[in-house]
């Protein structure tokens, strides 16, 4: 018998059917489920998001850079400017995806570094064409250069524009090999290199202030960025046929500066003068103010830099340093002068600066003393020392212990002390101290005159005992001691040194180095305030170097007012202070023994009043001949019956014969004080005639510092031909000849040699204009006739050769009269241009002198 046949089991195969439907319906729903999710995401949930990254995509959004505003000086001279550059900007990601090759990203590297033509190489922009990141993807956005101007932008993009691969198959052309754009942005000029630098600071690379007024004014300054968005195809080219929404930026503001440029070059020629004839180790520091209204005409710290390349060191002697591995002892003692004691100790502990990165502790990476010291360097140059760095200001804090005196009531301008020549306090106790006057003086009974004019230690050191802690620390305060003096600059320091009533009361030598202004530490520019209220009636300003503020237009969008603080003292002991300043500088004043201790400030024909200031400097070491290093000031103001300016200037740690400021830094502010006052138009002593004539004093075998106070005391300008270290071995005039008061004697250190200058023709001007043309050719001058009228004649031929100094007496027709409008204009020019030109060839005839 057979087997039967095995046949399907009904069941079986209906449940296998069964499951079988049931996955592919689950696998339906789950897919269908999947799909109408996604939809329901990109159409409903992340719409927008979707939609804002395809716009993304097709949309090209540029930044448009604000102008940065410029800064103008007092006279409209333009000292800060931003120029109009462009970056070029590459996408390497975007080259890929073009098809771009190695070989034709090698040429397009080649082309435009050969564009730049800057220095740039080829493998440098190769390197940003094909450049990744950690991840190895292309940046879609690298910077290939920086800064280039339109012409050279416009021809890199052009040739990136021009380079392309082969036409894909049914298309014109081909796709970019090398994805180019630009940003516009700016450059910050400085025109005059290191002319104000130090107000005026400098930006960082991405434009933004970084110090100085840059920094302080960078919002007025910086303006509001612009965006352009334009459509884009699929390779990132704006389409040609759309059109861009443009918001334009809105450019900075204006600022224009109390400073006056002329005023400012007078103040930074003498004191960089100053630097060099007293071998000042530290830095020197001046400020010219207008101290009824706290505005600044001229401020500078030196040496200064050039905000153009702010990272190179310009102090040549700082520089050289820098570049030695072994140090000297020279060297070290300019280290500490310049950076201070403290800072450099590390660096200079074994006489060596290495240039190899060590670690720390923590094993953190710790920068080479090279890169230490050269930091340092930096940022000293940077400084504005009126604002940020601390000084002793010495002797002419008298002027402030003086005027608490007279001001509290407790004293009165006769108030005696006695002057032994020494004087000891807390004997017996650690506080004894026995205070000298300089030189150890006993300068006997004085009033408080000539306690200023002598600069008499122990007579302060008795009207401090007099006044009592709190009085004093009451005018402290008032003076404007303990807070800053709110000057637009930024980093004006906010720390000061000053020993507060407890400490005063606590230990008496607090008090009395207080009274003359030893120990106590506080910034130029707070002491050049305090002087200033001293002189304006009391009133305590508050400075400012910013007039206004204009928008493109020319529009004021502010205007600054001057400030008043708070009346310090009264009027009436404003004036007498006032009175004893004078006394202590001008030479022909009236005074016991005939003594001026301050007359190496004056300068003929104005009424000054001045106090100098040796402060030894307690917080370094002493010198190698046991003596302290010195800080050495000077404050001036004019004129005396009604002052207008103050002219305050400070020597760090100068090296002269004699360690006294009124020799030192006297001169210097009377230097400056001989050209700005003339050139600001200060009222002169009625009793003064600057039309008289002056004999010459010979200053032969003179330092230069010397025959420069000789010549002022005698209402006689200035200047030098050779090194100002040197002694005078030559001048013209001649010592004992009679020139026009106002002449100008030209002194020479190194050659017995007269520069010779070129006469310009003068006939047929005025007066005025033809004795700007004769000065400006280093010529002096002197009238016969009017000199209101037209010049006749000339008594040195014009386009003769002859000695700078040499005096041309012009004759006038007082019956002509002086052009004015259009015609003075004109005139006013060509003498101009024809002094700039008799200038040039003067120059070049004494090039060799100089």
């Amino acid at each position: 018998m057979s087997n039967p046949v095995n046949q399907p089991n009904p069941h079986f195969r209906a449940r296998v059917l069964r499951r079988t439907l049931i996955a592919v319906a689950i696998f339906l729903i789950f897919f269908f489920g999947v799909l109408i999710y996604q939809l329901y995401a990109l159409q409903l949930r992340d719409a927008e998001l979707y939609r804002t990254e395809a716009v993304t995509q097709q949309m090209q959004d540029t930044e448009l850079p604000a102008t940065r505003g410029s800064i103008y000086s007092a006279n409209g001279k333009l000292l800060a400017k931003s120029n109009t550059v462009w970056n070029i900007i590459a996408n390497p990601a975007q080259s890929q995806t073009n098809g771009a090759t190695t070989a034709q990203l090698q040429t397009a590297a080649e082309e435009i570094a050969n564009l730049l033509n800057d220095g740039t190489t080829a493998e440098s922009v190769f390197n940003i064409l094909t450049a990744t990141n950690s991840n190895g993807e292309l940046y879609e956005y690298r910077v290939v250069a920086k800064g280039v101007e339109k012409p050279v932008a416009d021809a890199i993009i052009e040739y990136s524009m021009n380079y392309r691969t082969d036409p894909p198959a049914g298309e014109e052309q081909g796709y970019r090999i090398v994805v180019l754009s630009t940003e516009q942005t700016s450059t910050r000029s400085y025109p005059y290199g290191a002319f104000l630098s130090s107000v005026l600071g400098f930006c960082n690379s991405d434009g933004s202030g970084a110090y100085g007024l840059e920094k302080s004014y960078d919002d007025v300054l910086s303006g509001t960025p612009g965006r352009s968005i334009a459509e884009t195809n699929v390779n990132g080219e704006v389409l040609a046929n759309g059109e861009a929404d443009v918001y334009p930026a809105i450019d900075g503001n204006n600022l224009n500066l109390t400073i006056d440029e002329n005023v400012q070059s007078i103040v930074e020629e003498y004191l960089t003068e100053a630097m060099d004839t007293f071998s000042v180790h530290g830095r020197g520091s001046a400020i010219v103010m207008n101290v009824k209204t706290g505005a600044i005409l001229g401020m500078a710290s030196v040496e200064q830099f050039d905000p153009n390349d702010p990272y190179t060191i310009y102090d040549s002697k700082m520089q050289a340093i820098l570049d030695k591995e072994t140090l000297d002892e020279n060297d070290i003692d300019w280290l500490k002068s310049r950076l201070g004691e403290d800072e450099v100790a590390d660096i200079i502990a074994d006489g060596k600066i290495s240039r190899e990165t060590t670690m720390d502790e923590d094993g953190n990476p710790v920068s080479s003393e090279y890169t230490q010291l050269q930091g340092m360097m930096r940022e000293a140059q940077w400084k504005n020392k009126n604002i940020t760095e601390l000084y002793m200001p010495g002797s002419v804090f008298k002027l402030i212990t003086a005027s608490a005196g007279l001001d509290s009531g407790i004293m009165t301008a006769s108030q005696n002390f006695y002057c032994s020549g020494e004087f000891t306090v807390d004997a017996g106790t650690v506080w004894e101290h026995t205070y000298h006057c300089a030189e150890n003086k006993a300068h006997g009974e004085l009033d408080m005159a000539g306690a200023l004019n002598h600069s008499c230690n122990l007579w302060f050191i008795q009207a401090a005992q007099t006044l009592q802690p709190t009085i004093f620390y009451d005018y402290i305060q008032a003076f404007g001691f303990t807070q800053t003096t709110g000057i637009d600059l930024p980093n004006e320091t906010r720390w000061t040194s000053v020993y507060n009533a407890e400490q005063m009361a606590q230990v008496d030598t607090n008090l009395y180095t207080a009274a003359f202004g030893q120990n106590e530490a506080i910034t130029p520019m707070q002491m050049a305030t305090a002087v200033a209220a001293v002189a304006n009636g009391g009133y305590l300003v508050t400075p400012y170097v910013v007039d206004s503020i204009t928008d493109n237009d020319g529009n004021v969008v502010q205007k600054t007012e001057t400030n008043i603080r708070r009346q310090v003292i009264s009027e009436e002991v404003s004036e007498q202070i006032l009175a004893m300043m004078e006394t202590s500088v001008d030479p022909n004043s009236e005074s016991p023994g005939d003594y001026h201790s301050n007359k190496n400030a004056y300068v003929a024909g104005y009424r000054i009043g001045g106090k100098s200031g040796t402060a030894e400097r307690t917080d370094r070491e002493l010198r190698g001949d046991g003596d302290y290093y010195k800080t050495m000031s000077f404050a001036a103001v004019l004129p005396v019956d009604d002052p207008e300016i103050e002219v305050f200037v400070v020597l760090d740690d100068p090296r002269w014969l004699r360690d006294y400021a009124s020799e030192v830094v006297a001169p210097v502010v009377g230097n400056i004080i001989s050209e700005v006052a003339p050139y600001l138009g200060i009222e002169q002593d009625p009793n003064y005639n600057p039309s008289g004539t002056v004999t010459v004093q010979t200053c032969l075998t003179y330092t230069w510092t010397d025959a420069q106070v000789t010549l002022n005391q005698l209402g006689l300008k200035h200047k030098l031909i050779g090194e100002s270290s040197g002694t005078i071995v030559y001048q013209y005039p001649y010592g004992g000849s009679k020139v026009p008061a106002g002449s100008t004697v030209y002194l020479y250190t190194q050659s017995d040699q007269d520069a010779m200058t070129t006469v310009p023709d003068v006939t047929g001007k005025s007066g005025s204009f033809a004795e700007q043309m004769l000065r400006a050719a280093n010529l002096n001058v002197q009238f016969e006739g009017d000199s209101g009228g037209k010049v006749v004649s000339q008594s040195v031929a014009a386009n003769s050769s002859t000695a700078y100094g040499t005096i041309v007496t012009l004759t006038m027709d007082s019956s002509g009269t002086t052009d004015t409008g259009t015609e003075a204009v004109s005139e006013e020019t060509t003498a101009s241009s024809d002094a700039a030109s008799s200038q040039d060839t003067a120059s070049s005839d004494s090039q060799a002198g100089e």
